[in-house]
């Protein structure tokens, strides 16, 4: 069955958002053309260096903060993305290299990637604890006009915790890709 135009649009942006997503966790493909002298790490010490706010949202989570304080190549910790692109070396997000900048970078894509499916874990987990309160009340003896008074009154509040889990959130950031002319 073909596909409706609204359906086909609906996939088309999807197929976006996926390469977008993807891309977040890829550096920049853009040559600065940074001097060997003035590599980023330099610059991120002095910005961040001590205890910046960088520093202090990764205490208050109970992260140990992310240290770039040398050139080298972005690399994982483990080791098994770069043996999952053994066979194919240039799909890695790592291929470009890129030292400290391309560290920086791929740390913001994978850093907004966890955060957002954390909140989406929480998400899910705060709407299983508000239907399982909902269907408790379902069930409960509302024969007491007091009793269902309450019970109505919490169903409103819990109902009103989903409609606001609803919601999607958005914050910004400032651009820290280049777009590749």
């Amino acid at each position: 069955m073909a596909l409706s135009n609204a359906e086909r649009q609906r996939l088309h942006y999807q197929r976006q958002k996926d390469k977008k997503k993807g891309d977040l966790k890829q550096p920049d493909s853009v040559d600065l053309g940074v001097p060997a002298e003035d590599p980023f790490y330099e610059w991120f010490q002095g910005q961040a260096g001590g205890f910046s706010d960088f520093a202090k949202s990764f205490d208050i989570a109970g992260i140990e903060a992310p240290d770039i304080d040398d050139d080298s190549n972005p690399k994982s910790l483990s080791g098994e993305i770069e043996r999952s692109f053994e066979d194919e070396p240039e799909r890695s997000p790592y291929a470009r290299g890129g030292g400290s900048l391309a560290r920086g970078e791929i740390m913001v894509g994978c850093l907004i990637d966890a955060a957002s499916e954390l909140a989406r874990i929480i998400n899910e987990y705060k709407r299983n604890q508000i239907t399982s309160r909902l269907r408790e009340i379902e069930n409960a003896d509302l024969s007491d006009p007091g009793v269902k008074k309450a019970a109505l009154t919490e169903v409103v509040r819990l109902q009103k915790m989903v409609d606001h889990l609803d919601k999607r959130v958005r914050w910004s950031f400032p651009q820290w890709k280049l777009a590749d002319e």
